[in-house]
């Protein structure tokens, strides 16, 4: 039990990073739709390689849906318009004229007018109210805009629809001119008080009928059928070396989705899960061994993994939803924000293997799985190889350009393999492409953000923090001027030689920029700053000095934290002496005291030692930069015997041990360094004056 519990606390971090991968397994199994796979993989245009097939059950034939849309465009364009009679109104109506007749012609008012006079005009008045309202006045309505006059609508008075055309009816305009010719043909009325009465009691008692309309349509549009005619249970669907054309394609497509409907809902449901189960840890698995294999520093951060984990299972998930959501294109999904952001904060290799895995597991379930992965992936390494360092925004808008003309040409190219026509080809496929290539610009927020989060750091950033005019850069160039300059040499030495053998050449160069950041607490305690002959390490003793020398590390951890510089430059600044001893104090501590008791911890970094190819590149640079000061002179001889004699002692004492950097990553360092040193201080021919 106790070697048990050992082993555990020994293995915990493997243990966690095997529960991440198998969490992540479990979240992807959960989101997959629980469907059969159809067993078949087809191609338009391409003959059936398969044995023959023979329908396993009676299906029906779906229609396809440019065929679908054409029905339901057609029965919109022609649907039934309905108005109806709005009795109310023009009783309403006709009271208001009788109202405003017994007020305008009352026997105070009219002593001059007969009682026959008045009972004409009133019977004049609603003769020409009912002749109107009996062929109807029609309401404006914004679904009538825009019909025509012949249109033929269905008016409906009571449980009675009558067809009738739309010109039949009046308008108010209409109906007003209709008042004013009617009066002017009748004799022996008082025209001007009628015409005001019935102008002003003049309504629309022809409405249009929403609801029915809307019913009726709805109606119509369920009776459509989306299949058109069935395959009986033994018929041949297609022979081998059949061409898939349109028409087989078609009964293909029904046969695959009423299969795969049929199995996911039947008792073959746990074997359904259980094939899942074993694809999904396969690609998951595929993917720990690559890790293991190529880049086993980054399975030593299960941060890290678990953010390479996230965004594998984030992209899985949004692509499953889509598929849920009617009327979704899969392509809409911005597949290439997964290799984008990982290429931001890693290489190349784990960008395109962590697209790939993300592609297989949403490819066994995504319609025309071959032609998903062979779009989705030549996108995904153009994304990947169009960034391969993403400096700028405008960057990222042309890689994404270059992303949607190669989604177009691609897709463009298997239709026309496919239908051999361009007129049959899905436009709106484009559309889609687009709209995917436009969220993948989210890409730059999202970096920022796990940047925060992860407490990575992209190049993006690397370059904001390279910009000489940042405050501390600035601070260094003014307070502490030869450190800066040692800085900048510094910087292009590890530059170039991190370049050369294969590493972050940003983050080496950012990191040299500030890895003596801590000297700008006491700068003229640093040789490079002193310009006036002073050196106020005389009055100090070699402890004292050595302390104050080692102490700049620790300074510069402290001034890079205030600062909220990222712990991976904090890093460099921990690592740039690593374990070593200051030299010359120590030395001379020996030499001044020869019996004295020494504790050479007193004259040593606190460490750690450099932990990345780039930490080691950069204390090689670092060291070798500053001892080239001191040469007396500059020659192929003296300039090789420093570099060798300053590397081999840092490689003796042990400290590239935790850096994953070679012998011979060591010896090309060691010829760059030289080539380099030899460029700075290559003495000029002397002109004659």
């Amino acid at each position: 039990m106790s070697n048990f519990l050992s082993d555990l606390r020994n293995n915990h971090e493997r243990i966690q990073r095997i529960l991440l991968f198998f969490l992540t397994g479990v979240i992807i199994l959960l989101m997959l739709p629980k469907e059969g796979k159809f067993k078949y993989e087809y191609q338009k245009g391409r003959p059936w390689s398969h044995e023959d097939l023979v329908a396993p059950f009676d299906f029906a034939i779906e229609k396809p849906k440019e065929e679908l849309d054409a029905e339901i465009q057609a029965v919109k364009t022609k649907a039934k318009i309905y108005l109806k009679l709005d009795e109310a109104a023009s009783e309403r109506a006709k009271l208001e004229f009788k109202n405003q007749f017994v007020e305008a012609f009352n026997p105070d008012s009219s002593r001059n007018l007969s009682i026959k006079k008045m009972d004409k005009n009133l019977l004049a008045g609603q003769e020409i109210l009912n002749s109107i309202y009996r062929k109807g006045v029609l309401r404006s309505s914004p679904e009538l805009e825009g019909l025509g006059k012949n249109r033929q609508v269905f008016l409906l008075e009571g449980n009675t629809a009558n067809q009738v055309q739309l010109n039949q009816f009046y308008t108010i305009q209409t109906a007003y001119e209709k008042v004013k010719a009617s009066l002017s043909a009748e004799r022996g009325v008082d025209e001007d008080k009628l015409l005001r009465m019935l102008s002003e009691t003049l309504v629309q008692n022809v409405v249009y009928d929403d609801e029915t309309t809307k019913k009726v349509l709805q109606e119509e549009l369920d009776a459509i059928s989306e299949t058109r005619g069935m395959i009986p249970k033994g018929l041949m669907v297609i022979s081998r070396g059949d061409m898939v054309d349109g028409e087989n394609f078609l009964v293909l497509e029904s046969l695959r989705k009423e299969y795969q409907t049929r199995l996911g809902t039947s008792e073959n449901y746990y074997l359904i899960l259980m094939g899942q189960i074993i694809m999904v840890f396969i690609v998951l698995l595929m993917f720990y061994m690559f890790l293991i294999q190529y880049r086993s520093d980054l399975m030593q951060n299960n941060w890290q993994v678990t953010f390479l984990l996230i965004l594998i299972a984030g992209m899985v998930i949004i692509a499953s939803l889509a598929e849920r959501i009617p009327n979704i294109n899969l392509y809409l999904v911005p597949f290439c924000l997964l290799p984008v952001i990982v290429r931001s904060f890693f290489d190349s290799r784990i960008a395109l293997f962590a697209h790939i895995v993300t592609l297989i597991i949403v490819g066994f379930e995504a319609p025309n799985g071959f032609e998903f992965m062979f779009l989705e992936l030549i996108a995904g390494i153009i994304a990947i190889f169009s960034l391969l360092s993403l400096q700028n925004r405008s960057q990222l808008f042309v890689s994404m350009l270059i992303v949607f003309i190669t989604y177009s040409a691609s897709y463009f190219s298997i239709a026309i393999m496919q239908e051999g026509d361009i007129k049959n080809i899905d436009l709106t496929m484009f559309i889609w492409f687009a709209g995917s290539v436009g969220l993948t610009l989210l890409a730059y927020p999202l970096i920022y953000l796990f940047e925060k989060v992860f407490g990575f750091i992209s190049e993006v950033t690397l370059l904001e923090l390279n910009n000489t005019n940042h405050k501390l850069l600035r601070k260094m160039a003014t307070d502490a001027p030869g450190t800066f300059q040692h800085s900048l040499q510094v910087a292009s030495l590890a530059e170039t030689a991190i370049y050369e053998i294969g590493g972050n050449a940003l983050l080496v160069r950012t990191g040299a920029l500030y890895h003596d950041i801590g000297k700008l607490y006491a700068p003229m305690y640093f040789i490079e700053n002193q310009v006036t002959g002073v050196n106020p390490h005389d009055d100090l003793s070699f402890d004292e000095s050595a302390n104050i020398i080692i102490n700049h590390v620790i300074k510069g951890i402290e001034l890079a934290k205030e600062n909220n510089l990222p712990e991976q430059l904090i890093d460099f600044i921990r690592t740039h002496h690593g374990t070593s001893t200051v030299q010359y104090f120590y030395r001379s501590y020996l030499q001044n005291f020869p019996d004295g008791e020494l504790d050479q911890e007193h004259f040593s970094y606190p460490g750690p030692k450099p932990f990345t190819k780039e930490m080691a590149v950069l204390m090689m640079a670092d060291s070798v930069e500053a001892a080239s000061r001191s040469l007396s002179e500059y020659t192929t001889e003296s300039v090789g015997k420093l570099v060798d004699n300053i590397i081999d002692r840092q490689f003796n004492e042990g400290q590239f041990d935790s850096a994953n950097i070679t012998l011979r990553d060591i010896s090309e360092v060691r010829t760059i360094f030289k080539k380099k040193l030899m460029n700075i201080y290559h003495v000029r021919v002397e002109y004659p004056s």
